[in-house]
C-alpha cells in the first residue's frame, strides 16, 4: 500500500510539473525581437533600483538548499551593491571594474579585469537592469518565452572562458513593468543559484557612498 501511494504521489507531482512546464510558450522570432526591443526602452533610463532580495543555493555535496536574504542596490551606470542580512551579514559591492567585499570589518578589493567570473556576473544582472546588454546574441545563445504573467530570458554562454563558470542563465521579467524579477544561474558542477527580488523601487535618491566599502 506505501508504494501505491507513492507511486500516487510521484504521478500526482509529475502531472503538475508538466502543467507548469505547458504553461511557458517559446516566442517566434519576431516576439523575440519586439519582447527584447521592449525590455531595453523600458530599462535604458533606469537610474537606480532598490529591492528585498532572497538568495536560495542548491549545491550538489548538500542535501538541503541554502538560503541567504537581503538588500539589493543598483545606480547607473555600473554600482550593485548586495547587502547581505540573514544568516550572516556582509556586503558585495560591484563599482566598474571593482568588486568590495566586506566581511568581519575588513575589506577585500579585486579587480574584475582579472576575475572573469565575477566580471561575467556583475555585467549579466548590471546590463540587464539597464538596457538589455546582455540580451545581446554575440555573447549568448537566447531563447525567449512566455508564460501568462511573465517573460523568460534564457542564455547560454558563447564565450567559452564564461562558460567554464555559467552553463546557463535564466532571468524573468516582470509582465507589468519588464523588470528583472528572477534570475536562476546553473553551473557546470550542477549547482544552481536562484536570486529573487521583491519590493522593487525605480529611481529612488541612492547616494554613492552606498557603493563605497
Amino acid at each position: 500500500m506505501h508504494t501505491y501511494k507513492t507511486s500516487i504521489l510521484a504521478l500526482a507531482l509529475l502531472l503538475c510539473c508538466a502543467a507548469g512546464f505547458a504553461q511557458r510558450k517559446a516566442l517566434s522570432a519576431e516576439q523575440s525581437a519586439a519582447l527584447k526591443a521592449k525590455i531595453i526602452a523600458t530599462t535604458q533610463n533606469l537610474q537606480s533600483l532598490q529591492s528585498d532580495f532572497t538568495q536560495t543555493k542548491q549545491l550538489s555535496y548538500l542535501e538541503n538548499s541554502v538560503q541567504s536574504t537581503g538588500k539589493f542596490y543598483f545606480k547607473a551606470p555600473e554600482k550593485i551593491r548586495w547587502e547581505y542580512t540573514s544568516p550572516a551579514s556582509y556586503v558585495v559591492i560591484f563599482d566598474g571594474q571593482t568588486m568590495y567585499t566586506i566581511a568581519d570589518g575588513r575589506t577585500k578589493t579585486t579587480t574584475l579585469t582579472a576575475n572573469r567570473r565575477m566580471k561575467g556576473l556583475d555585467g549579466l544582472l548590471a546590463g540587464s537592469l539597464q538596457g538589455g546588454d546582455m540580451l545581446d546574441e554575440s555573447l549568448f545563445n537566447i531563447s525567449y518565452y512566455g508564460d501568462k504573467v511573465d517573460f523568460v530570458a534564457v542564455l547560454t554562454p558563447r564565450d567559452k572562458g564564461l562558460s567554464k563558470y555559467i552553463q546557463q542563465a535564466e532571468l524573468v521579467f516582470n509582465g507589468t513593468n519588464l523588470l528583472l524579477s528572477q534570475v536562476t544561474l546553473k553551473d557546470p558542477s550542477g549547482d544552481t543559484t536562484l536570486l529573487t527580488f521583491t519590493n522593487q523601487q525605480q529611481d529612488l535618491s541612492i547616494p554613492d557612498t552606498t557603493f563605497q566599502p
